[in-house]
């Protein structure tokens, strides 16, 4: 039934390739623009729940997944809002996978006023399953199959104040819950509430460029999660903390060859003291790069550098560091034929050595702890890619990708045979094979 569904689903997409064709901006609607949309991914894994060969025998598995979308655009004196609503559907041909369905919901819209300020309004919400870098955007979490809820909403207000000078406002509010949906029986990290608000400067020396400095408090409170059926231990899961982060940089167009955006800054994250004090806060030198390079009319290519400290679920860790670097070269052959080569590499450093038990608390959470005491985590992630494309009009494309993921961490234990055991590597070959349509 499944594969039928498939098939009507794919020759659906291509019999609308012309009418997707005749309305570029998308389906007039009165004075909206209609975006309908459909996405059908195939993908074959060799190592579905990331894990390494010393943990057991690897599970390779058959993944699809359906995504239409509808989307509504409204254009209006220079100003814009949009909205989009995704609905996912995913299974495996031999996992049971608990739960299928993932929603995303979109608001993105800029209002510009007659005395040169612009509003931004956009808010993010989630309600998902194995999406992890939705509440841990730096690769601590690499398998989840609990339901979670994510909404994160951002204003922005921008007024000029002379010619070259702007001042700009903003404040967000990001909600991580973990609470509705208990079917699996493990959370993955914890629920927070994460308030934020800032100020910018920008200078724009030239119409398309900018330097940009920034400041940014946030405050994170932990949810009130079922600690009992957490992984990351039944004391440790409470770290509040209060962010300031400081940045300067530049970004916009330079040379008409070189965009994007490069900033480098200072951050402190203050934890609060939780079970045992003396846990490290972070202060020290944050990063971040997005540039694009154009080689040539048809060849660009993206660099993506960073340095960023995130809030840790793992043992009694108060944060984690991410420094990595993102590489991909992207060529378009002819109007039709396009293609992708890419790579990461990405280091994860803990600052505390793992506790077995707390002193005062007993017991601090998996079994897995117990072996694993004394050591200090540290995770090297590699990633390579390439992707081969064929668009039979601007509005249908085929891609098939092959990526490699491999996980290298510094913890290990021998077991009671005197076997090595990592239960934190993995390394995974993935092919895929996509369909789109639409806007």
């Amino acid at each position: 039934m499944k594969k039928i569904a498939i098939f009507f689903l794919m020759m659906g997409i291509f019999g609308c390739a012309t009418f997707a064709q005749e309305y570029q901006e998308g389906i007039p609607w009165g004075n909206a623009y209609f975006k309908p949309s459909v996405e059908f991914l195939y993908t074959h894994s060799d190592n579905v729940f990331l894990r390494d060969e010393s943990m057991g025998d690897l599970f390779d598995d058959n993944i699809w997944m359906i995504r239409p979308q509808i989307g509504i655009e409204f254009p209006f004196e220079n100003s814009y809002v949009n909205l989009q609503v995704q609905y996912e559907y995913k299974d495996y041909e031999d996992y049971d996978l608990a739960n299928h369905g993932t929603w995303f919901g979109t608001l993105d819209s800029q209002f510009k006023f007659s005395n040169g300020s612009v509003l931004n309004v956009s808010d993010h919400y989630v309600y998902g399953v194995q999406q992890t870098g939705q509440f841990d955007p730096d690769m601590e979490t690499f398998w989840n199959a609990t339901r979670f809820e994510r909404n994160q909403a951002e204003v922005e207000y921008r007024i000029p104040v002379s010619n070259l000078n702007s001042l700009g406002f903003h404040v967000s509010h990001n909600m991580v819950n973990f609470k509705e949906d208990y079917d699996t029986g493990v959370i993955p990290f914890y629920s927070y509430v994460q308030k934020s608000g800032g100020v910018s400067w920008k200078y724009h020396y030239q119409p398309l460029a900018s330097m940009i400095f920034e400041w940014e408090h946030t405050k994170s409170t932990p949810r009130d999660d079922d600690f009992f059926l957490s992984p990351i231990g039944l004391y440790t899961t409470e770290k509040e903390y209060s962010e300031d982060r400081f940045s300067f940089g530049w970004e916009g167009n330079a040379q008409r060859k070189l965009s994007g955006y490069a900033k480098i800054g200072w951050k402190r994250m203050s934890f609060d003291d939780h079970t045992v004090e003396g846990y490290d806060d972070f202060k020290g030198i944050i990063a971040d790069a997005g540039l694009t390079y154009k080689f040539a009319e048809f060849t660009d290519i993206n660099a993506t550098l960073f340095r960023r400290a995130n809030q840790s679920a793992f043992n009694v860790n108060n944060y984690y560091t991410a420094t990595g670097a993102d590489l991909r070269l992207h060529h378009q052959f002819n109007r039709h034929l396009f293609g992708t080569i890419g790579g990461k590499y990405q280091v994860n450093d803990y600052p505390e050595a793992i506790l077995a038990e707390i002193p005062g608390y007993y017991y601090s959470g998996p079994t897995i702890f117990t072996p694993l005491a004394g050591q200090r985590r540290n995770d090297e992630i590699t990633q390579l890619l390439a992707e081969v494309g064929y668009h039979f009009s601007s509005r249908v494309s085929l891609r098939f990708n092959y990526a490699y993921e491999d996980r290298d961490s510094n913890l290990e234990y021998f077991d009671y045979w005197n076997i090595t055991r990592k239960p934190y590597s993995y390394n995974e070959n993935r092919f895929i094979l996509q369909v789109q349509m639409g806007w």
